[in-house]
């Protein structure tokens, strides 16, 4: 199911917590893990520096540059080494790999050759997060072919999923993606329906019972009333789940883009990684 994994690395926190789960999923599928790390191009070709450098006097730009690339590039060579050392630390296979471009374009394009990606909900600058998901991980989330997987701040093994299921194409992909992944790791999978329209709801229901019915999975699935994003958060805590694998879209996909939606407040507010299956 897995045999490839894509880790961004920026060397951050939060992104060795990224690459904690990388090493926990590629043990558990014999994987493989690419370890990534990518200059952003905007910051070298950007005129922030060379405004900067003409109005306080500083050397000129052009002189500046190759200096500071040198510096991003030495920086990146050690976030990648020590990446290297952690996989070799538990016995995992792993290569290393320095883009420079622009970065969620780097890692979606480098995400078409493998399985899955795994990178942090926040990256290098989390301390100054104003709450939203990082722009890098949602623009990643919004460009990829390849699911996503967004982690959290620590690292926990997986004992139980939940399913969000709304009926939706995005949604239902999703829920095919739960079940062979519990189905391999042998876990306990929860199918959650949340509409406050009681006929539809039981109807989605069953559709989902039917859908996971021939995986032979212990599976439970639930309706219940309320808000989406309230709810799924909440079932996640009080059944002490371990991941939520949901859609990256559901039906309202203009309110998505531009609201953000119920996929991204998710993300966003989750105590648990969550994979994402556009």
């Amino acid at each position: 199911m897995i045999k490839s994994i894509l880790i961004p690395t920026d060397g951050s926190e939060n992104s060795k917590t990224a690459l904690a789960y990388g090493i926990y999923l590629a043990q558990q599928f014999n994987a493989d893990i690419i370890g990534l790390n990518v200059i952003d191009i905007r910051a070298l070709e950007g005129p922030f520096f060379s405004d900067i450098s003409g109005s306080l006097g500083f050397i000129p730009y052009q002189n500046y540059l190759p200096k500071y690339q040198s510096i991003l590039e030495e920086r990146a060579k050690i976030i990648l080494e020590t990446f290297r050392k952690t996989c070799e630390e538990k016995n995992q296979r792993c290569k290393t790999r320095q883009c420079t471009g622009i970065i969620p374009n780097i890692i979606a394009e480098e995400g078409k050759k493998v399985d899955i990606i795994i990178m942090a909900q926040r990256g290098e600058h989390a301390q100054w997060s104003s709450g939203l998901l990082g722009s890098t991980t949602e623009s990643v989330v919004r460009k990829s072919l390849r699911p996503v997987l967004v982690t959290p701040q620590e690292f926990h093994p997986f004992t139980a999923v939940l399913a969000p299921y709304d009926g939706s194409s995005e949604s239902n992909k999703a829920l095919k993606l739960a079940c062979e992944f519990v189905f391999f790791l042998k876990l306990p999978l929860h199918v959650l329906v949340v509409s406050n329209n009681e006929e539809k709801g039981s109807e989605i229901a069953r559709e989902a019972d039917e859908f996971v019915g021939p995986y032979q999975l212990d599976v439970k699935v639930k309706w219940i009333k309320g808000e989406a994003h309230e709810e799924i958060l909440m079932y996640a805590e009080q059944q002490a789940l371990d991941l939520i694998v949901m859609g990256a879209f559901g039906h309202s996909r203009v309110r998505e883009l531009i609201l953000g939606g119920t996929t991204a407040y998710i993300v966003r507010k989750a105590q648990i990684p969550v994979l994402l299956y556009r």
